[in-house]
Order: structure tokens, then C-alpha cells, then sequence
């Protein structure tokens, strides 16, 4: 049975596939999202890539049978790991990844040409 733990050792063992650099506390670059110069530090997995990763097994596995409460990639210590991430991918990036407010959608005004064609095409059709 797979559980929590076996889903952070696979997702520690992605993260060296990486393609994001994430600058280290000691890095001069450390919170710089686009630093002037190369640097030693590691090339990560990004937050986004893993997130998306767990959502979608965590779907797959519900879809296939398995119960919500039992689900590995649900567990509270993968939701930890991937807050930890991110936390961490945002300082080392100087990046925030605040939740985006939906906006509202704008409202469709009828232009004073395209009422007066709609108008004309309602009279055509009713008088037929």
C-alpha cells in the first residue's frame, strides 16, 4: 500500500530532474527573481509542476476506486511538503504566490449600431 511517506520520497526524487533554479540562503542572488549572473545553486523541481503533479494523481486515485480518506497524495504531510515549497520557492525567487482575486467580468454594452440592426432584423422577421 502506498501511503504519504512513499509519496514525499517520490517527490524528492523528482526534484533533482529539475529545471528552476531556487538560489540557497546563501546565495547573493537569494531573492532576486532574475539574478545579473550564474550562480552554484540547484536547478529544483517548481512549486507549480509538483502541485499540479499531486492533483492530478490525487483525482486519478479517486477516480479509479480509492477512497478520499485514504488517499496517499492527499495526506497532510504532502500538503506540508508542497506549502513548504512553495514558501521557500517564493522567498529564494522573491516571487509571492498569493491566491489571484477572480475579477469580474466586464459587462457587454450594446453598441448604439448594433441595437439599431438588431431592431431592423426583429421588424423584418415579425412582419413577414
Amino acid at each position: 500500500m502506498c501511503s504519504g511517506a512513499h509519496v514525499l520520497e517520490f517527490l524528492r526524487y523528482l526534484d533533482q530532474f529539475g529545471k528552476t533554479k531556487v538560489h540557497n540562503q546563501t546565495c547573493p542572488f537569494f531573492g532576486f527573481p532574475n539574478p545579473p549572473a550564474p550562480c552554484p545553486c540547484p536547478l529544483r523541481q517548481a512549486w507549480g509542476s509538483l502541485d499540479a503533479l499531486i492533483g492530478r494523481l490525487r483525482a486519478a486515485y479517486e477516480e479509479h476506486g480509492g477512497r478520499p480518506e485514504g488517499n496517499p497524495f492527499g495526506a497532510k504531510a504532502v500538503r506540508i511538503y508542497l506549502r513548504e515549497v512553495r514558501d521557500f520557492q517564493a522567498k529564494a525567487r522573491g516571487v509571492s504566490y498569493e491566491k489571484k482575486r477572480k475579477r469580474p467580468k466586464p459587462k457587454v454594452t450594446a453598441t448604439p449600431q448594433s441595437a439599431a440592426a438588431a431592431e431592423a432584423a426583429a421588424a423584418g422577421s415579425s412582419a413577414g
